[in-house]
C-alpha cells in the first residue's frame, strides 16, 4: 500500500491550487473511507457522474438556489472524481481504462451542463438556432482546452519531471485495449492533443525511442514550467467558479460566453507558447537521447 502522501498529490509541480488545498484532501478522505469496502474506483468515477448530471439538471431553472444547488452538487461530484483516482492508486488498480472512464464522466458532466444550458436559451430567452452553434462551439472549445491541460501535464511529468506521466499517444491506443465505443471517443481525444501539438508529439516519440537524457529533461522542465499556472486559466475548477459568478449575477448563459472567448484565447496562447518553446529545445538539442549539440 502507498503512503498517503503519494496518495494525494500526482505531482506539485502540476497540480492546482484549489487540488491541493481542497479536492485533494476531501477526495483522499473518501478514497480511505471506501479502502476497506468493496466499491471499486470505476463505480466512485459512476457515482461521480450520475451527481454530476442531476447537478447540471438545475442550471435548467430560472431559480438562483438551485442554480447554485447545482454548483454545489457539480463540486461535490468533482471532490468524488478525485477520489476515484486515489482510489485505485490506494489499491494498485490504476487502469487504462479507468483514467478513459474518468475523462469520458467529466466530458459528459459539462456536457449535460451545456445541454441544460441550451435549454435554458432555447425556452427561456428565446434562442433559437444561434443558442445551438453556442453550445456547440462551447463544447468543442472545452474539449480542446481539457485536451490541452492533460497533454501539457503529462508531457511535463513524463520529460520535465521524470515521473512517468500518462500521456497517450495514437499508436499506444492498440485495437481490443478498450471496448469498441471508449476505444473510438478516446483515440478521437489523443488525435485531438497530438493534432494541437505536433511538435510534442514529434519529441515525445524520440523520447520514448531514445530516453529521457537528464540534461534534456532538466532544459523541458526550465522551459515549460513556467506555463503550467496559466493552465489553470482554462482548466476545470476554475469553471466551477466562473459558473457560480454567472448564475450569481442571475445570468448562467453568460459561464459560456467566458468559455468561448476568454478561456480560448488562453489556449490558443498557451499551444502557441509551447509548441514554440518545443522547437527551440528541439534545435538545441540533438541525437535519439537528445544530448546537446556540439556547437560549430
Amino acid at each position: 500500500m502507498k503512503p498517503p502522501s503519494e496518495l494525494a498529490l500526482k505531482d506539485p509541480s502540476v497540480e492546482e491550487w484549489t487540488d491541493v488545498h481542497f479536492f485533494r484532501p476531501l477526495g483522499i478522505r473518501v478514497a480511505r473511507a471506501l479502502g476497506p469496502t468493496g466499491v471499486t474506483a470505476d463505480e466512485v468515477t459512476l457515482a461521480a457522474l450520475a451527481l454530476g448530471l442531476v447537478a447540471g439538471h438545475l442550471v435548467v431553472y430560472a431559480s438562483t438556489w438551485l442554480n447554485l444547488l447545482g454548483v454545489v452538487g457539480l463540486v461535490a461530484s468533482d471532490v468524488l472524481d478525485s477520489a476515484d483516482g486515489q482510489l485505485a492508486r490506494l489499491r494498485g488498480t490504476s487502469t487504462r481504462f479507468g483514467r478513459v472512464l474518468d475523462g469520458l464522466s467529466d466530458m459528459l458532466r459539462f456536457l449535460n451542463l451545456y445541454v441544460h444550458l441550451l435549454v435554458r436559451m432555447v425556452h427561456g430567452l428565446g434562442w433559437g438556432w444561434p443558442a445551438v452553434a453556442v453550445v456547440a462551439l462551447v463544447v468543442w472549445s472545452h474539449s480542446l482546452q481539457g485536451a490541452t491541460v492533460d497533454f501539457i501535464k503529462n508531457v511535463y511529468l513524463e520529460i520535465g519531471a521524470g515521473r512517468g506521466g500518462e500521456a497517450d499517444l495514437p499508436e499506444d491506443i492498440a485495437a481490443g485495449s478498450l471496448p469498441g465505443p471508449a476505444r473510438r471517443l478516446y483515440a478521437a481525444y489523443v488525435r485531438e492533443q497530438v493534432t494541437l501539438f505536433p511538435a510534442t508529439y514529434r519529441l515525445l516519440q524520440e523520447v520514448r525511442r531514445g530516453g529521457r537524457a537528464p540534461a534534456f529533461g532538466a532544459a523541458y522542465a526550465e522551459r515549460q514550467a513556467g506555463l503550467l499556472p496559466a493552465l489553470t486559466l482554462i482548466a476545470t475548477n476554475i469553471r466551477f467558479a466562473l459558473l457560480a459568478a454567472a448564475v450569481v449575477a442571475g445570468h448562467p448563459v453568460w459561464f459560456l460566453y467566458a468559455t468561448l472567448v476568454p478561456m480560448n484565447v488562453v489556449l490558443a496562447a498557451v499551444v502557441v507558447v509551447h509548441e514554440r518553446r518545443t522547437e527551440a529545445l528541439v534545435r538545441r538539442f540533438r541525437g535519439p537521447a537528445l544530448e546537446p549539440a556540439v556547437a560549430g
